[in-house]
């Protein structure tokens, strides 16, 4: 039941929270009848536990006490069965049995019982040898013939002197199925169906359980077991073998070791509970209820003009800047809807000054897109700067510009491109020292400056700028990682003013030209050093091979004019030979290290020529058979062609060089997605992985230019059974 007020009172803080997130209307509401419902609620929930707590202490309480009395009872019972010269003694028990004071079996009703564990009877003379005549009550034994569990009450019998004489004893089966005495007696003590009600021995094990299945089980490990049968008696609340919530009861049976419990069902005991608790959810709705009908007929009267002004409110979040409200309240609602319409008026003008703000800014976005498109699409210097001034020049609407490059082994600047000036003035600026005139104020400064050129006409650079009628000069660093690389000026033939928006643009774009000045740079540099590396490639290799080559041949010259002066001329012929084999083979070197460097053939006529020159000039020169196929003879990129050919050529390279192959084929393939191109040899071979490890065959170079290309290279061979690499480049 407290679970269910806890899930009431949940609903209803639920409730007054997205009650208090909608409208204005339910926020009144809420915040004037919600608060009277938590504490109507809580009201009941507190007399409803209240009533809870005092039910569970009275249930406890007699449970207890019922519990004990029935313990009583029970020992009542026990007592009438051990008076063996009653007339239902023997059919009382299961089984009767005489015994003597060293526990020998004296008779035994029926037969075969007198075949007990003779130990069973003499313990319970030792224990009744005290001069007690007190009956004994055994926790569950095991008939060892029968295998039945049971307990004894023995009846001791003294002597003449008072000492044990033996007794009589009787047993009660613990079977589920048995019509016994003691359960009878038992199960009178039961109450309602909700009732469960088991007795254990001194070892905690179940003689009666009011679930037979039950019966002989170990109980020991239960906190109200090992309670009663520490003396205890008393009553709690607790929980079942199957969770279910219980009030569990327990005293010790008077007279015996045994220990008796009860367990009732919680849900059944406050059952009646119920109907109290549904009789306060009646009250509670019916509390709720009527203040929430008379506090809506007052709100609605209050929030309608609250409502309008939500109308107007969506009108201008609309666009609708010209909406107005009118109220006569003579309240906050009326200082409201005047707020509201000053509010309209300034959202109507800062609207119109937001888009005028939007599309400067996005006409600036623009500009600084276009110049940064213009001078991105060529790494020349010159081309650069005159695409960025010519751009420049239509974004601001000046007349002439001029663009300079700082030199670098000189304090100058030279002039790169020009627009809109006359020839004397573009002869005397070409080259201006550094920080001179008004293009190096932007230098000096290192940010866009105006300036009026009568303002600063002293020289023969002012004077040349009044001939060409220039009223006003913008000079733009031109700026990359805070280092000035050049600057430009740009002239206007009239006056006008330079808002600090057009400047900080101006800035931008100066920049961006920066930025592609510096890649230009780059790129020049990386060309030079390039071809640096190129030529001490080339000076290698030729000292490497045709330099050694000539150098044989000089001394097979020597050796013949020696033989043929001393008359040997056979010998003299194999040194002419020999000289013969070296020159071949020098020239051969020479055609290779010719087909190094990037072919013209290559650039005019495409990828496919190229290959086909490379196999008639070198290959096909030196005796390989050669075969060669295009499946299409279209033209690729230049970087796509140039790259597919430093890969061919390196591959026949090792063909010639390594493999000393007989026969090489190149097969090129392409479509509107890849192209492939295969070289294959029939030379000797190598292993790939060995070659890779050692950084031999130019393997790791090929794969270098297969990524970069976007492609993927595959090497095939193994010793003695020639090479296979193929290109695959998507498109």
């Amino acid at each position: 039941m407290i679970v269910q007020w806890r899930s009431v009172l949940s609903f209803v803080l639920n409730l007054w929270r997205g009650l208090s997130r909608g409208s204005l209307r339910n926020k009144i509401m809420t915040w004037s009848f919600v608060p009277t419902a938590i504490i109507l609620v809580a009201v009941a929930l507190i007399s409803l536990y209240a009533y809870q707590r005092v039910t569970e202490n009275l249930v406890i309480e007699r449970d207890r006490d019922l519990t004990r009395l029935s313990a009583s009872l029970l020992a009542t019972e026990l007592a009438a069965y051990t008076d063996p010269l009653a007339d239902q003694f023997l059919a009382v028990f299961d089984g009767v049995a005489a015994f003597d004071a060293n526990g020998a079996i004296l008779a035994a009703e029926p037969e075969g019982y007198e075949r007990w564990n003779a130990s069973w009877f003499k313990s319970i003379s030792a224990n009744t040898s005290s001069g007690s005549s007190a009956p004994f009550f055994s926790n569950i034994v095991v008939d060892g013939l029968r295998g039945e569990s049971m307990v004894l009450v023995a009846i001791p019998i003294k002597g003449p002197q008072g000492d044990s004489a033996g007794g009589i004893a009787g047993l009660f089966r613990l079977d589920a199925t048995a019509d016994s005495s003691l359960y009878r007696s038992i199960e009178k003590l039961g109450r309602g169906e909700s009732k469960c009600i088991y007795l254990v021995d001194g070892n905690g094990r179940a003689i009666y359980h009011s679930n037979p299945d039950y019966i002989g089980h170990d109980f020991s490990a239960q906190g109200v077991v090992r309670r009663v049968l520490g003396g205890e008696v008393g009553a709690l609340r607790t929980r079942d073998f199957e969770g279910r919530d219980i009030v569990a009861s327990f005293a010790p049976v008077p007279g015996t070791a045994w220990g008796l419990v009860t367990e009732e069902s919680w849900a059944a005991l406050i059952r009646p509970c119920r109907r109290y608790g549904q009789f306060l959810l009646v009250l509670l709705a019916l509390g709720m209820a009527v203040p929430t009908l008379i506090v809506t007929v007052g709100v609605k009267r209050i929030t309608q003009p609250i409502a309008d002004l939500i109308s107007a409110a969506q009108e201008v979040a609309s666009g609708s800047f010209s909406r107005r409200l009118t109220a006569s309240t003579g309240d906050e609602l009326e200082e409201l809807a005047e707020q509201f319409n000053l509010m309209a008026s300034q959202l109507q003008e800062s609207y119109a000054h937001l888009e005028r703000k939007v599309a400067d800014r996005t006409k600036e976005l623009a500009t600084l897109n276009t110049i940064a498109t213009v001078v991105s699409r060529s790494l020349d210097l010159e081309e650069i700067l005159s695409n960025a001034l010519d751009e420049a020049l239509e974004v601001t609407g000046m007349d002439g510009g001029l663009a300079f490059c700082l030199e670098e082994k000189a304090p100058a600047m030279a002039l790169m491109a020009h627009q809109g000036l006359s020839d004397e003035l573009v002869c005397f600026v070409a080259q201006l020292p550094l920080g001179v005139g008004m293009a190096g104020q932007a230098v000096r400064v290192g940010e866009p400056v105006v300036s009026r050129v009568a303002d600063d006409s002293e020289g023969e650079l002012g004077d040349l700028m009044l001939r060409e009628a220039m009223q006003m000069v913008i000079s733009i660093p031109l700026v990359t990682k805070g280092r000035i690389v050049g600057t430009m000026v740009l002239g206007s033939r009239s006056l006008r003013p330079v808002t600090p928006e057009e400047l900080s643009l101006l800035e931008a774009i100066g920049q961006q030209i920066g930025v592609a000045i510096e890649n230009a740079q780059l790129y020049e540099q990386a060309q030079r050093l390039a071809v640096v590396e190129e030529r001490n490639r080339l000076a290698r290799d030729l000292h490497d091979s045709v330099m050694q080559a000539l150098y044989g041949v000089t001394l097979y010259a020597e050796a013949a004019m020696r033989q043929i002066t001393s008359g040997g001329g056979d010998l003299a012929v194999n040194h002419l030979r020999a000289i013969r084999g070296t020159a071949q083979e020098a020239l051969g070197e020479m055609r290779l290290l010719i087909f190094e460097l990037r072919p013209p053939i290559l650039e005019r006529e495409g990828l496919v020529a190229a290959l086909q020159a490379r196999l008639e000039a070198v290959e096909g020169w030196m005796g390989l058979e050669t075969e060669f196929s295009a499946e299409r003879n279209g033209r690729l990129s230049p970087d796509l062609e140039e790259g597919l050919y430093r890969i061919a050529q390196e591959a026949l390279n090792n063909a010639l060089k390594h493999a000393h192959a007989n026969a090489v084929a190149v097969h090129l393939r392409h479509n509107e997605r890849t192209v492939t191109l295969e070289i294959t040899d029939d030379g000797q071979g190598f292993d790939p992985a060995a070659a890779r490890k050692q950084g031999g065959f130019g393997l790791r170079g090929m794969e270098e230019r297969a990524v970069q290309l976007g492609g993927k290279l595959t090497v095939q061979s193994s010793p003695g059974k020639g090479t296979r690499i193929e290109v695959e480049v998507r498109q």
